[in-house]
């Protein structure tokens, strides 16, 4: 496990013990490798040493691909490291459902928090409802999101910078849902971009992060001539676009240049493969879950997992803007 993160072994023990003194790269870089190796302590020893609550539930939402693996991957890894059994929990779709999952999650007797990836009900965000310690991922980010946080909409921007470069001045943006912090996130720095570059914004859709979404979206979009940059606050419903775009008679990215966010392992392998936004999701996940950990009854003295800078994945499917857009092929 040293070999792999590249520090000591005295490095990991110290971090499986709290990290008090390693530096945030450090303990970054001893995450990944539990991440990696899929450490595993003796949890119901350690928890029968402390006397302390060592349960955390993972809650992800019902359409689990919302949440990319690696991320979930990674929180249960920085949990694990730290002496805490993880269990993950899909949420139900009906927000009174949801709301008894949430109860009940946060009345258990041994639990020590709950980390959720999907937004929660508003009857449970009280603090004096939400005890023990209920963290939704991102929200802790929202009002100053650092790079590489799922907060942080940063490469939105970057994104319709570099879509103006190559001549784009019609843009939409397909959204995720507004309840969701990265979704808001997002569709503010694509505001925030387009009016710093001097670009048209011809609407903001907001989908549900699903492909069907991103296809309604993308025939709205085709009915707009003037329309010839999309960019959508997910992998799914940027694939949804270009279908829907398809079936319309439009080419991509000849007609109209498509960016998603996600890097799926399948946007490398689409006809026109897929620009996207890739970030460490693994260490995004670790990052989450120790927001989590801090506000736990007995917390570490380990600092934050480090954020990691995003990368933006240019592939096939942007291309210069054509000065004049035409109305479909074949017609």
């Amino acid at each position: 496990m040293a070999s792999v993160a590249g520090v000591s072994h005295q490095t990991v023990s110290r971090y499986i013990k709290g990290g008090s003194a390693l530096r945030p790269a450090t303990a970054e870089r001893v995450a990944k490798a539990l991440a990696e190796l899929h450490y595993t302590p003796n949890l119901a020893a350690r928890a029968l040493r402390s006397g302390e609550p060592d349960k955390i539930f993972v809650v992800v939402p019902e359409h689990s691909i919302h949440v990319p693996p690696k991320m979930i991957s990674g929180a249960k890894a920085a949990a694990q490291a730290h002496g805490y059994r993880v269990e993950t929990v899909i949420l139900d779709r009906h927000p009174e459902a949801a709301d008894s999952q949430f109860r009940r999650l946060l009345s258990g007797g041994d639990v020590a928090g709950v980390l959720s990836f999907a937004p929660s009900p508003r009857s449970v965000s009280d603090p004096l409802v939400s005890q023990p310690p209920l963290v939704v991922a991102g929200d802790d980010d929202d009002v100053l999101p650092a790079r590489g946080t799922l907060a942080d909409g940063s490469p939105i921007g970057a994104i319709v910078r570099h879509l103006a470069s190559l001549g784009h001045s019609d843009f939409f943006h397909v959204a995720g849902p507004y309840d969701w912090t990265a979704a808001r996130r997002r569709a503010a720095a694509y505001s925030e971009a387009i009016i710093e570059v001097g670009v048209t914004s011809h609407g903001i859709e907001s989908g549900d992060w699903t492909l069907g979404s991103g296809y309604a979206a993308g025939k709205r979009i085709a009915a707009l001539e003037q329309v010839t940059a999309v960019v959508a606050a997910n992998d799914q419903m940027a694939i949804g676009v270009i279908r829907a775009l398809h079936d319309s008679g439009f080419k991509v990215p000849e007609d109209i240049s498509v960016v998603g966010w996600d890097d799926m392992e399948e946007s490398s392998f689409l006809v026109p493969s897929l620009s996207t936004v890739r970030m460490d999701q693994a260490a995004v996940g670790a990052r989450s879950m120790m927001g989590l950990i801090r506000q736990t009854r007995n917390p570490p003295k380990a600092p934050l997992a480090a954020a990691l800078d995003t990368q933006i994945i240019r592939r096939e499917s942007i291309a210069p803007a054509r000065k004049r857009r035409p109305k479909r092929h074949g017609t």
